[in-house]
């Protein structure tokens, strides 16, 4: 009787054991807040989207009365992301926001957190990269001719 009783008991704490780990991680994010970015920022770009202005305007959509988070960092010499803008906004009732986003000169990473009700919180991430307007004014003047070949000195 009392091996009975011990077989059944570390059947139970094997059976016990085997189910645990499933419920730790049973937390996902099924639901997540819905962002259409509408104007001002790609999200399909294979690479870095490139700019010369000082700031740009992004138009998007989402849930109504959900709140976003815009966080812009940049990188500093030693790697290290420092943050040089945030804002936090609440979407109207059509779910139509606009935002003005500051740049700095280099790679700008732009993350923007959305939260709704009875929604789970999602982070959508972009990167834009700010060149200065030397390189504008140079590309401006440079002539480009099918034939041409530049010349070497």
């Amino acid at each position: 009787m009392k091996r009975r009783i011990l077989s059944f008991t570390m059947f139970f704490i094997v059976l016990l054991f085997s189910i645990s780990p499933v419920c730790a991680f049973a937390d996902e994010i099924n639901n997540p807040v819905p962002l259409s970015i509408t104007s001002g920022l790609n999200e399909n770009e294979e690479g870095q989207e490139a700019t010369f202005d000082d700031s740009r305007m992004v138009y998007g959509e989402t849930v109504p009365f959900a709140d976003i988070t815009v966080t812009i960092c940049r990188r500093d010499g030693e790697g290290i992301m420092l943050e040089d803008y945030r804002n936090d906004f609440e979407v109207g009732s059509l779910g139509i926001f606009s935002m003005t986003l500051p740049l700095k000169l280099g790679t700008n990473y732009i993350e923007i957190m959305v939260s709704g009700d009875d929604y789970d919180e999602a982070v959508y991430i972009y990167e834009l990269k700010r060149k200065p307007q030397a390189v504008k004014d140079e590309l401006k003047s440079m002539i480009a001719l099918p034939g041409l070949l530049p010349k070497f000195k």
